[in-house]
């Protein structure tokens, strides 16, 4: 009976190993985004870590991070900024035309924040490809794009955990040291069938 329950094999010791990984994975996400430049490449190598966890690999969860870190980090550093400056502005933008009052800010309002929402879609796809696809920067923004229309139930899907997750780190932002992490491998395990095709890209390093 003890040597099942210690077992290696065991669901519960098996669970608690995952909590683990993506725990540190989370963390170190969180230290490695500190400084506004670094945001894009530890974005991604969060999102190559877990997909590595997710699919079972045997490796070391914090081995998988710093290597993708370091890979295409020019590349994924312009992305994080990008999507950082993107939408920030957009942000801005709906926040000053709702405080502005109605009518022609009405209209700006909503279509500000219908621009954040597809700046979000594309965010949710083109994360997780950065991490699988070597090609160029803009190619990645377009496919991503297109994924996320294209899988558009799906798309809802994981901008609802997206904005979940976001809403409770608000709530109690020290939950931010496992809230990113649960949130991201839930959306990778999701976005593994969309992104098969670009798997093999990632076993290839």
């Amino acid at each position: 009976m003890y040597e099942r329950i210690f077992h290696s094999d065991n669901p519960f010791w098996n669970g608690m190993g995952r909590l683990f990984d993506i725990v540190e994975l989370n963390l170190l996400w969180l230290v490695c985004s500190v400084p506004l430049f670094t945001v894009g490449p530890a974005a991604v190598a969060l999102s190559s870590a877990m997909t590595a966890l997710v699919r079972g690999k045997e490796t070391y969860a914090h081995k998988d991070f710093f290597r993708a870190f370091r890979k295409d980090f020019r590349r994924n550093a312009a992305a994080g900024l990008l999507f950082a400056a993107v939408g920030g502005f957009l942000w801005i933008d709906v926040r000053i035309a709702k405080q502005s009052g109605t009518g022609v800010f009405t209209f700006l309002m909503v279509f500000f924040f219908i621009l954040l929402l597809f700046w979000l879609f594309t965010a949710i796809y083109a994360i997780p490809l950065l991490a699988l696809y070597n090609g160029s920067l803009k190619n990645a923004l377009i496919l991503a794009f297109t994924l996320s229309i294209r899988h558009f139930p799906l798309t809802i899907a994981l901008s609802l955990i997206t904005i979940a997750a976001l809403w409770v780190c608000h709530l109690f932002p020290p939950i931010v040291a496992a809230a990113v992490g649960i949130s991201v491998h839930s959306k990778v395990s999701m976005l593994l069938p969309v992104l098969k095709p670009w798997l093999g890209e990632a076993t290839q390093e």
